[in-house]
């Protein structure tokens, strides 16, 4: 499994697991962060695929917009897919924006289903300031 800390997942096929992994962002009230990002790629940086992506439960004080499109992934060195790092891929990105007004804590569950066949889920808790 390839990680990214800062922009989510960048992956490729993996089983699926029961616990989701989980990431903390902060975004200003009422403005749209990017909360997650996947692409799943080949070892020769081709295109496996598109992943599904649905938001599974939350937000419970804002919204979330989830978009085919472009990304640049985020492998770690010892993958072999990290010489795609330097070029942009089909992927899916995820976008969270608060309630005007609120602050707080708001959370995202989003539940990511591989081209390939396989699932996974991904926990994103927001401080909303």
């Amino acid at each position: 499994m390839a990680v990214a800390a800062v922009f989510g997942f960048t992956g490729y096929a993996m089983a699926g697991s029961s616990r989701p992994v989980t990431y903390e962002k902060t975004a200003l009230s009422g403005q749209e962060i990017y909360i997650f990002q996947d692409a799943n790629l080949n070892p020769d940086c081709t295109s496996a695929g598109l992943d599904e992506v649905q938001a599974t439960s939350g937000p419970s004080h804002g919204s979330i917009r989830i978009v085919d499109g472009k990304v640049y992934p985020n492998f770690p060195k010892n993958s072999d897919r990290y010489k795609c790092n330097q070029q942009s891929d089909d992927g899916v990105q995820a976008f969270y924006k608060s309630a005007p007004g609120f602050k707080g804590q708001d959370q995202v569950s989003l539940s990511i289903h591989t081209f390939t066949g396989n699932a996974r889920n991904v926990l994103v808790n927001i401080t909303v300031e």
